[in-house]
């Protein structure tokens, strides 16, 4: 283990969001700790009510600045502007407890772009773990591909979420940066997309870096992908009024693209739940959209974040 860094040595600051997440939290500090420039880090748990072991693994890592909040107060931008209130680094790199980095290169990896200053932030890919679904090795294969990339959006050009698409799912911003332009704290979810519009809206580029990569997946069921769709098309809607910048022969395209990748990769029970998981991955995200029109406690029913529906801003999300 090493010493933590001290004020003047502090170039990157690592901040992770925890509550009961011990499956996957050794394992991302134990991927994190092996990392070339570690040393030059410090490394920040903010933790909102764990009740598993998350807070015992947490105090293995002595290096580790462990905050505790109530779970009343956390909220996706609210808590992610504590993190980098509390942080010393001229980066700041957010990770999910259930990320794990691969490599001894992914934080030197992730940072490399930063070498252009019109860069103001920078995100890794995605890579399934073993356990994944076909469609959700499918859908991260597509949104987070082998090619690098730097984005900018042109006065005249409309923001979309394809256009500014980006993550804190081991994603890195420029603290300066974030001083100007600090994640909203009104909207449901997709805080990142919105840290990335208005930051790209100031001139700033965002950079893609499929060098740096982590295991990162989930296993949603049917429920489950309603309702993450559904806070995934409200947040849309609170920050590009509902404009994906996707095409509806894209989304065709895609589909019939994910259903030859189900019958080749998957199994006979995957197929047959591909249907019904794509009909509710879609619908959830169409009546999020169009959430504003629902009545208060049927959008709460929908959402798998049931504290949003129930405070008083949660119709205050229109965009800037």
């Amino acid at each position: 283990m090493r010493d933590a860094p001290d004020a003047r040595a502090v170039q990157v600051s690592i901040i992770i969001l925890t509550k009961n997440g011990e499956k996957y939290f050794r394992s991302l500090l134990e991927g994190l700790y092996c990392q070339q420039g570690i040393d030059r880090a410090e490394v920040i748990v903010i933790d909102s009510g764990s009740l598993d072991n998350t807070l015992r693994i947490a105090g293995d890592f002595p290096e580790i600045r462990l905050v505790e909040i109530p779970p009343h107060e956390f909220g996706h931008g609210k808590t992610r502007n504590l993190g980098a209130r509390l942080a010393r680094g001229e980066y700041l790199v957010y990770l999910p407890q259930d990320a794990t980095p691969v490599g001894s290169d992914w934080l030197a990896n992730l940072l490399r772009p930063f070498d252009d200053a019109a860069v103001a932030g920078v995100y890794a890919r995605q890579v399934a773990r073993a356990d994944a679904s076909p469609m959700e090795r499918f859908f991260l294969s597509r949104t987070y591909h082998e090619q690098p990339q730097v984005k900018m959006l042109g006065e005249a050009e409309e923001a979309t979420l394809a256009r500014c698409f980006f993550s804190t799912v081991s994603g890195a911003i420029r603290a300066a940066v974030w001083k100007q332009h600090p994640f909203r704290e009104e909207i449901i979810m997709s805080e990142d997309q919105a840290w990335a519009l208005d930051a790209m809206r100031a001139g700033h580029r965002i950079a893609y870096e499929p060098s740096a990569e982590v295991l990162h997946s989930h296993q949603y069921g049917i429920g489950g992908i309603f309702r993450r769709n559904f806070d995934s098309g409200y947040s849309i809607w609170q920050i590009f009024r509902g404009v994906t910048g996707i095409s509806l022969m894209a989304v065709l395209g895609n589909l019939a693209g994910e259903a030859a990748f189900v019958a080749r990769r998957g199994s006979v029970m995957d197929w047959l739940k591909f249907l019904p998981y794509e009909i509710a991955r879609h619908a959830g995200f169409i009546l999020g959209l169009r959430a504003e029109r629902l009545p208060v406690g049927l959008s709460r029913a929908c959402s798998s974040l049931k504290y949003f529906w129930e405070r008083p801003q949660q119709a205050a999300g229109s965009p800037k």
